[in-house]
């Protein structure tokens, strides 16, 4: 069956981060770095490999970690195993738990633990088995294996042809049981639709629809593009003033680094944000440094979204600044209603409403990497943000 674009292809490494592996005994694991890495001898520690295309033939003795074009494992891993690759296939046994994003995942084989697994296209063969609970997010999921716990799934289409032997929880746009599906627990599902039953299907507990939207209404083309774009400008307001709230000498310091040097900042902002994932991914890859690169991805994202409330909140610092130095705080929530709303009204305008966000994104993230890395040597004022009246 073909996979459905899916919004949710880009979340994989957000999951990587989430469920990220604690593996033990890096100094002793052994890597592996080529265009091409086959692995048919026995490996009696772990094992950690990044290549355009990635065969494990034989047993590892610890965990795993893959980064790859390719991926495929037929031999036998003791302990966890984390993978990240365009195509994967999981044909051998996992002892632990298993944590893999992809844009096609394909598991045949058995997975002791857990597992939390996302793609484009995921795909539980009918000889798979997996003994934990598991999370699944998806364009589309094919389920035909064995689940001996609960199951979460987060999918465009999911389809269960297999057996859980838990609850199992689906947030799809479409939900299909097949012949021979089998859920020892409860059916609970959120969608526009109710789920396609078969009539040999068997769900031991209730079938019962959660409460909140589906993710059909997620992408629902006749809802109002204007209500839920002001929807969404009221959280920004909201998070942009919690952030100068909770924040205000950093929100002071970033305006007053690209004061200084607004040329710098954005230069320095991009030049970050297409470092910093290849500097994560290359400690990732290494032996000593591979915690470390889970550190600065997990950074790296939350500094993305970061980045985008700083650079909206030093437009609005700026223009205090420039036309209204001395007044109060309320001066700023009016400002920062004003700029959200142009904000808004531009996304209508071609280039100008793509572009606009994207420069924010890049002041406010370069502002944050000269100061965390020092290179901001501006005399700064005092957090201008809401005062109590005297």
């Amino acid at each position: 069956m073909s996979s459905k674009p899916s919004l949710l292809r880009g979340y994989g490494l957000a999951l990587l981060v989430a469920t990220g592996l604690a593996a033990s005994g890096p100094c002793l694991a052994k890597t592996l770095f080529s265009n091409s890495v086959l692995v048919t001898e026995a490996i009696d520690d772990d094992l950690y490999a990044a290549a355009g295309e990635v065969r494990l033939d034989a047993a590892i003795a610890g965990a795993a970690m893959v980064a790859a074009g390719s991926a495929a494992i037929s031999g036998d891993v003791a302990g966890d195993v984390l993978l990240l690759g365009g195509q994967i296939d999981l044909g051998g046994g996992v002892g632990d738990d298993l944590r893999a994003a992809g844009g096609n995942v394909q598991v045949t084989g058995f997975v002791t633990d857990q597992a939390a697994i996302t793609g484009g296209m995921v795909s539980l063969g009918p000889e798979s088995a997996i003994g934990g609970q598991t999370w699944i997010a998806a364009g589309t999921a094919e389920l035909a294996g064995q689940i001996g716990s609960d199951l979460r799934v987060l999918a465009g289409t999911a389809i269960i042809s297999g057996q859980v032997a838990g609850n199992v929880e689906i947030t799809a746009r479409e939900i299909r049981l097949e012949p021979g599906a089998v859920i020892g627990g409860d059916l609970i599902w959120r969608s526009s639709q109710p789920p396609t039953i078969a009539g040999d299907a068997q769900i031991l507990g209730e079938v019962r629809a959660a409460g909140g939207p589906g993710v059909e209404s997620l992408v629902d083309e006749s809802a109002d593009p204007g209500a839920a774009g002001w929807a969404l400008g009221s959280a920004v307001v909201a998070a942009a003033l919690a952030l100068l709230w909770f924040a205000p000498q950093l929100v002071a310091r970033s305006a007053g680094v690209f004061r200084a040097a607004p040329g710098r900042t954005l230069l320095l902002g991009a030049a970050s944000l297409v470092l910093t994932p290849v500097i994560a991914f290359v400690l990732f890859v290494t032996v000593l440094g591979w915690l470390l690169g889970l550190i600065v991805f997990a950074g790296y994202v939350f500094g993305v979204l970061l980045a985008g409330l700083l650079g909206l909140l030093i437009v609005v610092q700026s223009l205090r600044g420039r036309f209204a130095a001395g007044s109060g705080g309320w001066l700023t929530l009016v400002l920062l209603l004003l700029v959200v709303g142009a904000l808004l009204l531009a996304q209508d305008v071609p280039v100008l409403g793509s572009v606009v966000p994207v420069l924010l994104i890049l002041a406010g993230f370069g502002a944050l990497t000269a100061l965390v890395t020092g290179r901001s040597s501006t005399s700064l004022p005092a957090a201008p943000g809401p005062r109590p009246k005297d």
